[in-house]
């Protein structure tokens, strides 16, 4: 089945950003789009973040799949691929804002974060790519670069002052829209 996964981050929701924007433009791929509603994004939860993860994903991942994540759903993301290694090989992981480690500017998320469990030699991914805004006042660029060194990843930085939030005039995201689409003209080794 090709079904992708949108896993939205802190102080979002469903209806943020370029969410649903690129949810209607995966339909002409012939994609399932799903934008996974974490809750209380405002005082996210672990344990409940967890779960609402599993209860989407459980039994849904093909080597179709598509997981596009973004700040906090990334560790979050992370942190549940980590724990279904055994599970299908998905086609692409798409790593928005992305960290797994704790954000010296947002204390508030540090109880989150050192809940996970993240072993990144876990993750069953034909293709990881990791995305960057060069001047994120959220999750600073070298939190990004961490996170794609550890993955054995370059992070593709996009020089831009800020979040790649709607705020910022992010309600489409043209790059990561590129990047899934040269993915699924890519042909499989």
């Amino acid at each position: 089945m090709k079904n992708l996964f949108i896993i939205h981050g802190y102080k979002a929701n469903t209806e943020s950003h370029w969410f649903q924007w690129l949810k209607s433009s995966m339909m002409r791929y012939g994609y399932t789009t799903e934008i996974i509603p974490l809750p209380n994004s405002v005082q996210p939860k672990y344990k409940a973040w967890s779960q609402t993860l599993d209860d989407y994903l459980s039994h849904k991942l093909t080597n179709e799949t598509i997981i596009v994540a973004h700040s906090l759903g990334v560790i979050t993301t992370l942190d549940y691929l980590s724990h279904h290694a055994n599970e299908t090989h998905i086609k692409g992981l798409f790593l928005i804002s992305g960290f797994n480690e704790q954000l010296p500017n947002i204390p508030e998320l540090n109880h989150f974060i050192t809940q996970t469990d993240i072993s990144l030699n876990n993750i069953n991914a034909h293709t990881i790519k990791v995305i960057g805004a060069t001047a994120d006042p959220i999750v600073n660029i070298d939190a990004t670069r961490r996170l794609s060194s550890s993955l054995g990843i370059d992070t593709i930085e996009i020089p831009h002052e800020g979040h790649f939030l709607a705020s910022e005039g992010y309600t489409t995201f043209e790059f990561l829209l590129e990047q899934i689409n040269r993915l699924l003209n890519k042909k499989r080794d």
